[in-house]
């Protein structure tokens, strides 16, 4: 999308939101960090919900929400601190669980730096379970053949570490639903990296795929796995219950 680009108006198959790197947001390589993009990826995709009625505000009347159930970012480079990027997206496909939503992250000269791939569910809040998601008919009128040149997100089998970190969920993890924060698992996979890895290398690709809910005191263990050199398999789980899965490949900077 170059600078000059007409955004579209709110309430098409297309939607875009701006945001400036605050200097307070920045990491430790002043820039953009990985968790901070996570949580505008969920925050466009609510707005763009929102904007079709069928965001938060409107779900929430029938006990229903969204939920995250897979991501995947890919990036070439990461915005800097004091610089203005763009998030675009859309919705690729459907069906009777799930919804693909795919995005763009444009930099502030306009040019792509990265992309993502989420798949989404409803659930209701009652139940637990998923809400059929052909009753939405405004996403049928809206799937958009948009280009997304990311691959979908690999297979984690059973991730080997003789010894996981451990972490113990408290207050700060949970959200409203009172389970762990989907951005939450992310900090915790990234922290078991060290500083001098971040300072060499930047997160090419993330992956993460959620598959049950973490509660207030849960002891959690977090597995890392070298599969070949700077692709490592990621799991968090605990004695009993893997609550996700997830991929980290890094490149040299």
């Amino acid at each position: 999308m170059k600078e000059n680009q007409e955004i579209p108006e709110a309430g098409g198959p297309l939607y875009t939101h701006s945001y400036t790197v605050e200097p307070a947001e920045g990491n430790a390589q002043q820039e953009l960090p990985l968790p901070l993009l996570a949580k505008r990826i969920l925050e466009v995709a609510t707005l763009h919900a929102e904007s079709w009625g069928i965001g938060y505000s409107d779900l929430i009347k029938s006990r229903q929400v969204w939920v995250l159930s897979r991501l995947s970012i890919e990036m070439t480079c990461y915005p800097r601190i004091h610089e203005r990027y763009t998030l675009e997206t859309w919705i690729e496909g459907y069906n009777k669980h799930f919804s693909s939503r795919n995005f763009a992250i444009y930099g502030g000269d306009g040019a792509p730096c990265g992309y993502a791939r989420t798949i989404w569910a409803v659930i209701n809040l009652d139940t637990r379970t998923s809400v059929d998601i052909g009753q939405i008919e405004h996403i049928a009128r809206n799937i958009i053949d948009h280009p997304c040149p990311i691959a979908r997100q690999s297979r984690v089998r059973e991730v080997h570490d003789d010894k996981p970190h451990t972490h113990r969920v408290g207050y700060i993890d949970i959200d409203l639903n009172r389970h762990v924060n989907s951005v939450k698992y992310i900090e915790h996979l990234l922290d078991l990296f060290d500083l001098d890895r971040y300072d060499r290398q930047r997160v090419h690709r993330f992956e993460i795929s959620y598959a049950n809910e973490a509660r207030y005191g849960t002891p959690l263990q977090l597995l890392k796995e070298e599969e070949s050199p700077d692709n490592f398999a990621l799991e968090i789980c605990d004695d009993q219950t893997v609550y996700c899965k997830g991929r980290i490949i890094f490149e040299n900077r």
